[in-house]
């Protein structure tokens, strides 16, 4: 048998034990009910220090007080820390209540009144607390129903003797069964809420879990966990590998060599630099990756490794972005400040050209070097020829960068497809005759067809079949042949009119079609010489086309002739 110095020692290192274990808890986790609890362990502790010096003066009033006092705060803070557990806020009238009781207790020992009288009120509030305390765990602890009812009975139970221990054994501070009672129900108490304590941070693993899962699960990115050691494997892919490289999470399990076979021959040095030692926790890597389709899709990867006891790489975690627009609006940044460069040289030498010109023959006229009279008039009409180009030159500028920035005004019209032919086409048959060529218009449109409507900018239109027809004078020879087609196509289910201005004259060279509606682009003439224009009146041409919601194109063959189309959808009210 125990006696009760040996009882009150064990059951002070018993409780001095779960005090270290909570507030090692506290430490690692930061849990503010375990912090609570841990303190109502003290507090415990505390009190059995006092059972210990009442051994030896069982009527001391004072050591009666400060050990009630003890207990009381140890119940509040076991209150205060199940409160956090079920995450609420401990009411203000529980403060109130040991504040009535510290009142109580005082005056009780002034006043030098029973033990039984002192301990009345405290043993109301343990009863209370047990019961609050028992109920909480019972109806939010988020766990089985058993563990829920075992949980809170032994509360109340633990609770219930504190409570009434002094009344049903008087002298209770020198009661061996109430010392070996009291030891029992600390090993079950502190065991109970150990096993509570556990079954929360189970569930919050678990919550956690499937929280990460879901947000894995629909994460736009592909995010994985690759096992280097012992084996390579995955162990785990999200859903979205799928969406991002037409591959499912199972095509990667079952084969872990899968991600790097995706990876561009010319990138797999980046793939390899994941798993040195030196690349650890670095920053993202650029990799292109083959989709199912066959395509290659730029991506952005950052990864973080996880190392092992050798301090050697485990395994790799990893998010996988697709930035392939991205990368497309780099590339388009890249060619824009390119082409930005090409236009200011360009320009440069587009104005360069005609102002050096008037320049030297405004200075032969001023120095004398030029001083036949006969010679001037020719000059003068060399500066004005000059000028002239030089202020086309300047005008289409103005024009294709307000096209380009969206800031031209269009002033639309509706007409029908037979005024449109009659104001616009007709009236070129002089122009191209008045050369010596011959003139061909071809109408495929059928008659009922013809009553079918344009919205259109009649000014704008007509800028460009001017640009058009006048290039195809100028490169068809004598007695060659221009014809204009119309019909109608379609283009994504809607109606459009077609227009093809067809000439038999020298053709465009086949590294030069894919350039012809790029600014100041002239190719290259049978000659071997850049080909005359500023280079800017196809730019401007399909600039207005695609403005009306049309498309332009250019076919061509060497020595047979070219070809250059434009559509214009009809309105359909």
């Amino acid at each position: 048998m125990l006696t009760n110095s040996q009882a009150l020692i064990s059951l002070v290192v018993l409780t001095l034990f779960f005090t270290i274990i909570y507030y090692y808890i506290f430490s690692k986790n930061h849990e503010s009910y375990i912090n609570y609890w841990g303190l109502s362990w003290t507090m415990y502790t505390l009190s059995l220090f006092f059972s210990i010096l009442l051994l030896n003066s069982p009527d001391s009033k004072l050591y009666i007080a400060l050990k009630l006092i003890c207990d009381l705060l140890n119940s509040l803070f076991l209150l205060g820390g199940t409160y956090l557990f079920v995450d609420k806020k401990i009411p203000r009238y529980w403060i109130q209540f040991l504040l009535l009781n510290l009142l109580w207790i005082t005056l009780a020992v002034y006043y030098d009144m029973p033990i039984i009288t002192i301990t009345f009120i405290a043993s109301l509030f343990f009863t209370l607390i047990a019961l609050v305390t028992g109920f909480m765990l019972f109806r939010y602890w988020r766990t089985s129903k058993a563990d829920r009812i075992i949980g809170g009975i032994v509360f109340v139970i633990w609770g219930l003797h504190k409570a009434y221990y002094p009344f049903l054994y008087p002298t209770f501070f020198d009661a061996h069964m109430r010392y070996t009672g009291e030891i029992i129900f600390a090993n079950i108490l502190n065991f109970s809420i150990l096993v509570i304590y556990l079954q929360k941070i189970r569930s919050q693993l678990s919550l956690s879990e499937k929280r990460f899962r879901l947000m894995a699960d629909n994460a736009k990115d592909m995010i994985y966990l690759l096992r280097i050691k012992p084996t390579r494997k995955f162990e785990y892919i999200s859903p979205s590998a799928e969406k991002m490289i037409g591959y499912e999470p199972e095509a990667f399990y079952e084969n872990p060599n899968l991600f790097s076979e995706l990876v561009h021959p010319e990138d797999q040095e980046f793939l390899e630099l994941l798993t040195l030692p030196d690349h650890i926790n670095a920053g993202p890597v650029t990799m292109r990756f083959k989709n199912r389709k066959g395509d290659y899709i730029w991506t952005e990867q950052h990864t973080t490794v996880l190392l092992n006891e050798e301090n050697e790489i485990n395994a790799i975690e990893g998010i996988v972005r697709d930035i392939t627009d991205r990368k497309g609006i780099e590339e388009e940044m890249v060619l824009s400040e390119k082409s930005r460069h090409l236009l200011l040289t360009n320009i440069s030498h587009e104005l360069k050209t005609p102002i050096t010109s008037i320049l030297g023959y405004v200075t032969a006229l001023i120095d004398g070097t030029i001083s036949a009279q006969e010679q001037t008039p020719k000059y003068l009409e060399l500066i004005r020829s000059k000028s002239l180009r030089l202020q086309r030159l300047i005008q289409d500028l103005f024009q294709l960068t307000q096209l380009e920035s969206g800031q031209t005004s269009f002033n639309f019209s509706q007409l029908t497809l037979h005024e449109f032919i009659d104001e616009n086409v007709l009236k070129y048959e002089y122009d191209i005759n008045h050369a010596g060529i011959r003139y061909k218009l071809h109408n495929s449109i059928v008659a009922e067809k013809m009553t079918s409507e344009l919205i259109v900018d009649v000014e704008r239109i007509d800028q460009v079949l001017s640009n058009l027809v006048f290039n195809a004078i100028r490169y068809t020879p004598a007695q060659g042949l221009i014809t204009i087609n119309f019909s109608i196509t379609d283009e994504g289910g809607k109606e459009m009119l077609l227009a093809t201005i067809n000439d038999t004259g020298s053709g465009i060279r086949s590294n030069d079609l894919e350039h012809v509606f790029e600014r100041f682009y002239r190719g290259m003439g049978q000659n071997g010489d850049a080909t005359e224009g500023s280079g800017l009146g196809l730019t401007i041409s399909k600039e207005i086309i695609e403005v009306h919601h049309g498309s332009m194109w250019a076919e061509s063959q060497e020595n047979r002739g070219s070809s250059f189309s434009f559509t214009l959808p009809l309105y359909n009210p």
